[in-house]
């Protein structure tokens, strides 16, 4: 097996600093490709043979090892992997004294090499997943989705199924530059760690989420995952969504208190068969954008609920009505305090157009309120007393990139600051 040449000079590195005796791997070629003495790397050892015919281990005395060529008094043995000898593994010294490490350092070895093995199968099967999670979201024809059903099948999943399924997108939220979530000190210094990091992740994610052997999950970013979740027959979309909602918050507490990460989460449609996935991506991709926006918690978004369906329509102008809000009311949002004006008038909305609870909450006098109202009418030619004219600035502010109000703004500034 090609790997373990890969792995080979690590193994004989790290082992003979414990063992103190020169170590050497074989493949099972003869071909020695990890050795202590690093000049016989790349040679050729008759002896490996021997032991990889005979598949057990064997000592070699100095006396019997003297007229032979690159074989040194020690003990042999092979190393096994699905009852196969892959290789062989030697120890130089009296094969009295080292014969008592044999067994120990062939089934370290070994160990070592099921390892390797395991983590190979696991980026495979990460990759083939990948693959099909590409398909099923980038199908653009018939015979795309037929061909994703067909790989699906490989994998174990049966897309051609009745299952109601629904896709979930889960964004961790951890600095991507620095390596570490927001509340965490710990780096994350480079891709490998990313990968465990990612590992890690998607482990907790399992645990928590998944229950369905039709349940699909897999990375889509280093800090984004998806899963496609397949609903029983016999449970209701309300009750599945239920029992989710119960799972998805001890995911939360479980990341929060555990990994001091934070986790966003967005819900996408429910829909019936393999050409059902996409769409419920899509639904479920813009409710995480849209519910980011809100900043609201517990951060587990609905693609249907009112508060995101709202974010997506201001969010979702066309090019045409935004260019013309935009020219209408170019004086305000190029006016000195429009970020200050916009979170007021946002607070203004907030409120249900109440002026005296948008007061309270800005911890403003209402003669100051007042005044910040009549200067938005004054620079946008609206009256915001009326509900048509709120709902376009409410849209022209949030295409904007102000969604709410920001405390870090001063809001309590006086009137004087806004009469330029």
């Amino acid at each position: 097996m090609g790997f373990l040449k890969e792995i080979s000079q690590l193994i004989v590195e790290n082992t003979s600093k414990i063992i103190e005796y020169p170590i050497s791997i074989s493949d099972n070629k003869g071909n020695i490709i990890g050795s202590s003495d690093v000049s016989r790397l790349g040679s050729f050892h008759q002896a490996s043979l021997e032991v990889v015919e005979r598949k057990k281990s064997i000592s070699y005395e100095p006396d019997e090892v003297k007229d032979l060529n690159n074989v040194l008094p020690g003990v042999a043995s092979p190393i096994m992997i699905n009852h196969e000898p892959i290789g062989v593994l030697g120890i130089v010294g009296e094969p009295a004294e080292v014969k008592k490490y044999a067994q120990l350092v062939k089934s370290h070895v070994e160990l070592m090499c099921h390892e390797y093995l395991k983590k190979e199968m696991s980026a495979l099967e990460s990759k083939t997943l990948d693959n099909l999670i590409r398909y099923l979201l980038n199908s653009q024809k018939p015979e795309d989705l037929e061909y994703s059903v067909r790989y699906g099948k490989m994998l174990g999943y049966h897309l051609d199924s009745s299952h109601n399924r629904v896709c979930f997108l889960i964004a961790i939220d951890i600095d991507m530059d620095s390596g570490h979530s927001p509340k965490q000190e710990t780096r994350v210094p480079d891709k490998y760690s990313w990968h465990l990091l990612q590992n890690n992740v998607s482990e907790i994610l399992r645990y928590y989420l998944v229950d369905n052997q039709e349940d699909i999950l897999s990375p889509l970013t280093l800090d984004q995952f998806i899963l496609i979740k397949a609903i029983n027959k016999e449970e209701t979309q309300h009750l599945f969504i239920k029992r989710m909602e119960h799972k998805i918050h001890r995911l939360f507490k479980y990341l929060e208190a555990e990994n001091s990460y934070q986790a966003s989460i967005s819900i996408g449609s429910v829909k019936s068969g393999v050409h059902g996935i996409k769409d419920s991506y899509q639904a479920a991709l813009k409710a995480l954008i849209a519910g980011k926006r809100t900043n609201s918690s517990p951060r587990l978004f609905y693609y249907n609920d009112w508060n995101i369906i709202f974010e997506l329509v201001g969010n979702g102008l066309n090019q045409y009505i935004k260019a013309r809000l935009k020219e209408k009311l170019q004086d305000f949002m190029d006016h000195v305090n429009y970020p200050t004006l916009a979170n007021t008038f946002m607070a203004y909305c907030k409120c249900n157009m109440n002026m005296s609870e948008t007061a309270r909450i800005l911890f403003l006098h209402r003669n100051s309120l007042v005044y910040r109202m009549e200067k938005i009418n004054e620079l946008t030619g609206l009256d915001i007393s009326r509900f048509d004219h709120c709902m376009l600035l409410y849209f022209a502010i949030k295409n904007s990139g102000i969604s709410g109000i920001q405390e870090s703004l001063a809001l309590n500034e006086t009137e004087e600051s806004f009469s330029t």
